[in-house]
């Protein structure tokens, strides 16, 4: 049965005198059913790995990893993905108790950490000024994302996205810009791009109601 959305502000509106196509775009639009967006993948109710990397060293920053990391733990617990996240203290450790741990495979990490499915994160570009010094922030990512089994043989360890997007799927976000201000302000524009990086990376795995706007930060 389709989801009525007719709310009592709605009906009063409906109430007053309308033109007949009025009329029908309003009774088409409020019982119309909702318009959503599947979830792309299931995503385990075992441990989840989540393991992010950058493209350049020079862009590893702290701020945006913590603010991402935790944001998409809140967002899988808010919709109900049942996942259990690895701690990133787990993952950090691993990482440097092993030097070599930026040669191994996916695989070879979700295996160490045993996990179900590990969600790579590659952060092919993540940028706070569009130039060095300028006195206006510029926050932007771009990273590609993967889900894999490290359980399965490598040929099948891929679970998403589909073999098309060979290198993983692309998602991009910029904020708008603002005045750098001080080391504080600069840092929260970071933590809030990298909540709203954990929204382009959590989305695929739950249903999305396309109605709804994407709660970016403010």
């Amino acid at each position: 049965m389709p989801r009525v959305r007719l709310t009592t502000a709605a009906l009063l509106g409906l109430s007053l005198p309308l033109s007949g196509c009025n009329v029908v775009s309003a009774l088409v639009y409020f019982f119309s059913p909702p318009q959503i967006q599947k979830a792309e993948y299931p995503l385990t109710d075992g441990r989840l790995a989540v393991l992010v990397e950058v493209a350049r060293a020079e862009e590893e920053n702290p701020v945006f990893r913590q603010a991402f990391c935790e944001k998409l733990v809140e967002i899988f617990r808010d919709h109900k993905v049942k996942a259990k996240v690895v701690p990133q203290d787990e993952v950090l450790r691993l990482r440097q108790q092993n030097p070599d741990f930026s040669k191994w495979s996916l695989q070879k990490v979700g295996q160490h950490l045993n996990v179900q499915q590990v969600l790579y994160v590659r952060l092919d570009r993540l940028q706070l000024r569009n130039e060095p010094g300028s006195p206006i922030l510029h926050p932007a990512v771009q990273m590609r994302l993967k889900l894999i089994d490290p359980n399965l043989p490598a040929d099948a360890a891929r679970l998403w996205p589909g073999s098309q997007e060979r290198d993983g799927r692309v998602a991009e976000r910029a904020r708008p810009p603002v005045e750098a201000g001080d080391s504080l302000a600069v840092d929260s524009e970071l933590a809030k791009l990298g909540k709203d990086a954990a929204w382009l990376a959590a989305m695929p795995f739950f249903d999305v109601d396309l109605e709804r706007k994407t709660p970016w930060e403010p």
